[in-house]
């Protein structure tokens, strides 16, 4: 039986995710005909595209002018009117730019330019952003996924995975998914949803494809759907609409046997870890992992590498499944595992990054372990190093003493660049009330090691925990400020009470007195808002970490990162130097200085409006709107006719009066500084010396903004 496997968006698009080519690879060895499919980066290509871009000025325009007619604009429309505008104005320019921002990302020499891979990016963001307000109030981004009609019940499934205007993908699954699926005609369909901005869009996927082709048996798996499993036995409709099945925990030998069940019309009910529909929702009886050994090197085949925002391919890997600690409060990951842990043979390891490294020419990979133990990263450093294996790694690892000065040093040589690392709180009472298992003494000190060693570490943070004081939220935010030199980079968070952490399941342990849901209205929501004894509530925490990120920043040595390069970037940047000084050193790289013109102006010169800026007579006062959204004033906008100039690369919109007005409508590059005054002096009946003053002011202000040119 021939299966296919998907991978939804929304997710990042900078490497493969590794649930389908470890999937892959399972089946293949089995012998099973299978197909993968980064669905994902394919809606990436396509919304980077300045025709898919364009394709969408039609709906902007037509809101827009409906928007502007209006007799008054609620809250929500002054944000949509806002946001319409900005598109407008931008399109055109953004879609001019989009092919070479891509081609940043894909050129080693551009991408290491600090300063244009940040342009790049915000290229794209503002690409997104354009995308978003074209189905509004939808948001999406390079990492996320929200719908303003998915509240989390069931109901705004349905109606979510339906919508045609709030919803991309449905329009992106016909015109590029279905032709897909007719073409290679699969017998299977697994949709693998890792994350919960992939959810819907993974949902509208499957709804769609099971609509289309009934006789296809549609499977959908993933970190997700095993969190949301108690939820999908309650629901008899999503069998029939979405899916045929649902696997929880490893997929490998669950989707093997559901190959072989199908195939020879056996019954599901032998299937583990399975729930399918059988005249009732069936929960099949789990059975423990595969032995992590007997599992073959993930395949990469059928993906096309070229396609993530990278100028090299990296590969995620996993050295073990699972978390050997396993203990923290706040933590749900090991539900993907069956709270098992697993690891892998280090001379297994070095032949998986051998045998990639030759196939896909790679020397880069992304350990996506919970958390890579000790000892198993001294044994992979010893085998990395006896097989001479040149390669570039990062990973995710505890700040626990394990960690020494000797070791770290040892994984710099076998090629480990840059460690993740989960401190979670810089306070000892926090870290011992979640269960963290380190202290923050410990902590600096392996924070010390890895900085010594010429690994680049980079902490996460988060300050809330239930019953967490502001003076000991603070602790955090001194520990970072404290240990800035020894801390590359990090990233500050709050606390958000996840579904199956162990805060959830014994909330009262934590502090915590009550948990908010309701569990038709939000069942799929994979938090939940809650009330604590005491300390810090979630609207704090947030905002603590908000106003602290500033300070935190401007004082770090590392604060030119920061403003250039994201978490994504670290890998391949780190890789390119040989030593992290001089990654400090190129990141300082400044955008090449504005140049300076001559003024005054001639009155030989022939003024004309940029092309990016946009000058428009509008309705309502955007400028009023834009302080009522910032203000959140909750005020009704009436129509108020306003003129305005807005340029989009700084984003920078200002009012204008009558006479500004007139001046820019005669700015059309054929008319020179003497003519428009002579015509302006004739129009309002004013001497020339004073129309000429005011011409002059206004123009040398607009060319100073880069607004103008001559």
């Amino acid at each position: 039986m021939k299966t296919l496997l998907i991978f939804p968006p929304q997710w990042i698009p900078y490497q493969p995710y590794l649930s389908l080519p470890s999937l892959t690879a399972y089946l293949k060895a089995n012998g099973i005909d299978t197909i993968q499919y980064d669905f994902n980066i394919e809606a990436y290509n396509t919304f980077f595209s300045a025709g898919y871009l364009r394709s969408l000025k039609t709906t902007l325009t037509a809101e827009f002018k409906r928007l502007d007619s209006s007799q008054t604009l609620s809250p929500v429309e002054q944000q949509y009117y806002n946001d319409l505008f900005m598109a407008g104005a931008s399109l055109e320019r953004v879609a001019d730019e989009i092919p070479q921002a891509k081609a940043v990302f894909h050129d080693n020499t551009l991408y290491h330019n600090p300063a244009v891979l940040s342009q790049a990016r915000e290229t794209l963001n503002q690409a997104m952003a354009i995308i978003s307000t074209a189905h509004f109030p939808t948001r999406l981004d390079l990492s996320s996924f929200e719908m303003g009609a998915y509240r989390r019940s069931y109901e705004d499934i349905l109606n979510s995975t339906a919508d045609n205007e709030q919803n991309p993908y449905l329009k992106l699954c016909r015109q590029k998914l279905l032709p897909l699926v007719a073409e290679c005609r699969p017998d299977i369909i697994g949709i693998s949803v890792a994350g919960d901005s992939q959810l819907i869009p993974a949902l509208t996927l499957a709804r769609q494809l099971k609509a289309a082709n009934p006789k296809v048996h549609i499977v959908i798996g993933g970190y997700i759907i095993s969190l949301l499993s108690d939820v999908i036995t309650r629901h008899e409709g999503l069998f029939k609409l979405f899916f045929d099945s649902a696997v929880v925990s490893e997929g490998e030998q669950p989707l093997l046997e559901l190959v072989k069940c199908l195939e020879s019309g056996r019954s599901l009910s032998e299937v583990p870890n399975l729930i399918y529909f059988d005249g009732c929702i069936r929960v099949n009886q789990t059975r423990p992992s595969l032995k992590i050994d007997s599992l073959p090197t993930p395949c990469f085949e059928g993906l096309n590498l070229g396609d993530y925002l990278s100028p090299e391919p990296v590969l995620p890997l996993l050295a073990s499944r699972g978390c050997y600690w396993g203990k923290c409060a706040f933590c749900s990951h090991n539900e993907a595992y069956g709270w098992h842990y697993q690891k892998r043979q280090a001379v297994k390891i070095g032949e998986d990054m051998q045998s990639l490294s030759t196939k896909y020419q790679v020397d880069k990979f992304a350990f996506a372990d919970e958390g890579l133990s000790p000892s198993l990263a001294g044994k992979l450093s010893d085998e990395l190093i006896k097989r001479d294996i040149k390669v570039n790694c990062s990973v995710n690892v505890r700040l626990e003493p394990g960690f020494t000065t000797e070791l770290c040093l040892k994984m710099r040589k076998a090629g480990f660049r840059v460690l993740f690392l989960g401190l979670e709180s810089g306070c000892n009472r926090i870290l011992e009330h979640m269960e963290k298992g380190t202290t923050k003494e410990v902590a600096a000190q392996v924070c010390r090691n890895i900085y010594q060693a010429d690994i680049w570490n980079h902490l996460y943070v988060f300050l809330g925990f239930p019953t967490e004081s502001a003076a000991e939220a603070g602790e955090t935010i001194d520990f970072l400020l404290e240990n800035r030199d020894i801390i590359r980079s990090f990233n500050i968070d709050f606390f958000s009470l996840g579904k199956g952490s162990a805060v959830s399941r014994l909330p009262e342990k934590y502090g915590v007195t009550r948990v908010i849901e309701d569990k038709t209205a939000d069942e799929f929501k994979l938090s939940r808002s809650y009330e604590t004894s005491g300390g810090l509530s979630q609207p704090e925490a947030r905002e603590m970490s908000l106003s602290s990120w500033t300070e935190l920043i401007n004082n770090h040595p590392s604060r030119d990162i920061f403003k250039r390069l994201i978490v994504a970037d670290l890998l391949p940047y780190v890789s390119r130097f040989p030593f992290i000084k001089d990654l400090l050193n190129a990141a300082g790289i400044s955008p090449q200085a504005e140049a300076k013109q001559d003024y005054p102006l001639s009155v030989s010169g022939v003024p004309r409006l940029n092309k990016q800026v946009t000058a428009a007579v509008l309705n309502f006062d955007l400028l009023q709107i834009r302080q009522n959204i910032s203000r959140t004033s909750g005020l009704a906008a009436v129509p108020q006719k306003t003129a305005i100039l807005y340029e989009p690369v700084k984003s920078r919109l200002i009012s204008l009066t009558a006479t500004e007005l007139a001046i820019l409508k005669l700015c059309d590059g054929q008319r020179d500084l003497r003519q428009i005054t002579d015509k302006l002096s004739a129009k309002y009946n004013a001497p020339e010396d004073i129309i000429e003053k005011d011409c002059r002011q206004f123009l040398h202000l607009l060319r100073e903004m880069q607004m103008v040119s001559f």
